[in-house]
């Protein structure tokens, strides 16, 4: 029997059993097309000044089936890779494909933020990994990447698209290869696949997600329905399209409700952090997800938010993608707790691409639970105290788990973790992903045996509810105590002179010691010089064993921008461990960086650590 979505809104439609790829996009058209008297979608080009574009229900869905006709050469069912900046043809083309029975797959577009070098590797691993059928991009990324595209590739051009393509100054150097004398045939997607997305990539390559219309209407459904997310709700967002939290959260969602939402780029928004105040304001935005680094950031960048605009009737700002900080979101409110700003209103959810969206989220209208680090059970007296002198002595709650949705903690023994107790988080439920897909398959190693996911997150539960630490594989172990980078970090950058948020902490391998050492990379505000960076290191080694009782061998000081980012906008200690590492190497070898690498001649080593050999000192200038 197939499904039925049963319900005169959107937001309470009823599943009498799982929907087929045709149902959702025919109740999606459908839902489109009855919305005639509200702007569902506004895409801001550039500033908050620029080309604003607005399109109703049936505008949306005519124009974005009209845009995939005219651009789409690939067959039903076939997978149409879109590399394209933000833009309205980004988003209208994405809706069109998928209403047309293709399967898009949004590409991360790249900024000045991410490692070229890392960028590259990740869109042509995506290039040759997926079994595509079209590529979509830009006019001269088109012709440059043609040859080495198996595939048919299309130009588009967007709005300015020349602006975008001088801004795009990296070389893909992509091998030639023959083109398919067919469209090539996906190996095992589902039926009812309708796109694809895309893990965030802070360990590696990205990895592609098959998200099938019951994984999708499931999310929504349960999101609806624990945000009693209504159609006078709103969502502001900079977030991108390639980010779950953009797709998912902030277009998908208030879409399937028949609700509004107001597009901008994340370059734009760093540029003019006040825009996400004002358009909130202006359009009464109701919804509001970011990473725990922009409550911090927007904090910092008080003095470029009107202090006209009003916030009171926001119903949630959600801390989401990386653990939850109690500072920032105290932080957050201190900062504009006049234009309305209210504890209440800050709350958190644990999402993730293999789940299509969220897996936890807290209960609106209270502050989200927090219990004292000192109360983990298995703690030692010594890090009991440690935790009192931390910036942040609570753990924060991400919430429970979503209808549908499940986690569990366990041990590296497969035990399951009590209350309190640290371990390894592995969620389960109704929008799981079946495993991450390529041109030969489904590879299923990230899922148990009983088919839960292993997330690679530590955290634990207290109450029902989740506590999201950090990466597994990021902790330290430095002489047998395990120390989480998210301290050090936090802890570091409540130092005058380092740029808010951008700090990154790692083991590196100590052979001569026969265990881990601490390393921290740590971006100085403002214009960069030797004798500053110098200081600033000496304060960095003083504060970390003053604090965490833990020895520091190696401190780099470097100016802004140096710490690399994943495509999908998070810090990506992997790579910044990778670059640091190969600087050091250069710089040990002595192999012609001694202009660039510079030891403090003017503070004593002894002032900071003695112990410490002048190699392990280092800022980048």
């Amino acid at each position: 029997m197939r499904a039925a979505l049963v319900g005169d809104s959107v937001g309470t439609a009823k599943l009498s059993s799982p929907i087929t790829s045709r149902e959702f996009r025919t109740f999606v058209r459908r839902r489109l097309k009855t919305a005639s008297d509200r702007v569902l979608l506004r895409i801001l080009i550039a500033g908050r000044e620029g080309d604003l574009v607005e399109l109703s229900g049936p505008e949306l869905c005519a124009r974005s089936i009209e845009l995939a006709r005219n651009y789409c050469q690939a067959p039903q069912s076939t997978v149409v890779l879109l590399l394209l900046p933000h833009s309205a043809e980004l988003f209208l083309l994405y809706l069109g494909l998928l209403l047309e029975g293709r399967l898009p797959a949004i590409l991360a577009w790249p900024t000045n933020r991410v490692d070229p070098e890392k960028y590259q590797r990740n869109i042509l691993h995506q290039i040759r990994s997926l079994p595509a059928g079209q590529l979509i991009t830009l006019p001269r990324l088109a012709k440059n990447l043609d040859a080495g595209v198996p595939y048919t590739t299309t130009a588009c051009r967007i709005h300015e698209f020349e602006r975008f393509e001088s801004s795009f100054s990296m070389h893909l150097d992509v091998p030639h290869v023959e083109k398919q004398k067919t469209h090539y045939v996906e190996p095992g997607v589902p039926e009812d696949a309708l796109f694809l997305q895309f893990s965030g990539g802070t360990t590696g390559n990205q990895k592609c997600v098959v998200v099938t219309a019951p994984m999708l209407v499931q999310q929504l459904k349960r999101l609806t329905e624990v945000l009693q997310f209504r159609q006078e709700d709103g969502v502001a967002s900079w977030l991108p399209l390639y980010h779950d939290m953009g797709l998912i959260a902030c277009f998908w969602l208030p879409l399937w409700n028949a609700a509004s939402s107001i597009h901008f780029a994340a370059t734009e928004w760093l540029l003019d952090p006040g825009m996400l105040f004002h358009f909130m304001s202006r359009y009464l935005a109701t919804f509001c997800w970011l990473p725990n680094f922009a409550f911090t950031y927007l904090a910092g960048q008080k003095r470029r938010v009107d202090p006209a605009v009003n916030v009171s009737h926001v119903r949630a700002w959600i801390n989401c993608s990386e653990p939850v900080r109690e500072r920032s979101f105290r932080t957050f409110t201190e900062a504009f707790s006049e234009l309305g700003v209210r504890r209440d209103q800050c709350q958190a959810s644990y999402a993730m691409a293999e789940n299509v969206f969220a897996v936890t989220q807290t209960t609106l209208g209270t502050p989200p639970s927090s219990f004292p680090r000192m109360r983990l059970k298995g703690t030692s007296s010594d890090e009991r105290r440690v935790a009192q002198k931390l910036p942040d002595d609570h753990y924060v709650s991400s919430g429970s788990n979503l209808n549908g949705m499940a986690f569990r903690v366990r041990r590296g023994n497969g035990e399951l973790c009590g209350d309190a107790v640290l371990g390894e988080i592995e969620i389960n439920g109704e929008s799981l992903f079946g495993g991450y897909w390529d041109r030969y398959g489904f590879h299923r190693q990230a899922l148990t045996h009983d088919g839960w996911y292993v997330t690679g997150d530590y955290g634990c539960s207290l109450h029902g509810d989740l506590y999201v630490i950090g990466r597994t594989k990021d902790i330290i172990i430095t002489s047998g105590v395990n120390v989480f980078p998210e301290d050090i970090e936090a802890l570091v950058n409540t130092l005058e002179g380092v740029y808010p948020g951008r700090v990154v902490a790692f083991g590196v391998d100590d052979e001569a010691r026969g265990t881990e050492s601490l390393a921290v990379v740590a971006e100085m505000r403002g214009e960069f010089n030797n004798s500053s960076a110098a200081r600033l290191e000496v304060q960095i080694r003083r504060l970390i064993p003053l604090v965490l009782a833990v020895p520091v061998r190696h401190v780099l000081v470097t100016p802004e921008r140096w710490i690399l980012k994943s495509t999908a906008g998070k810090i990506s200690r992997r790579e910044t461990r990778l670059r640091f590492l190969d600087e050091l190497s250069t710089t040990q070898n002595g192999a012609g960086v001694s202009d660039n690498v510079i030891r403090d001649p003017a503070v004593p080593a002894q002032a900071a650590n003695s112990s410490v050999p002048d190699s392990d000192r280092l800022c980048w200038g």
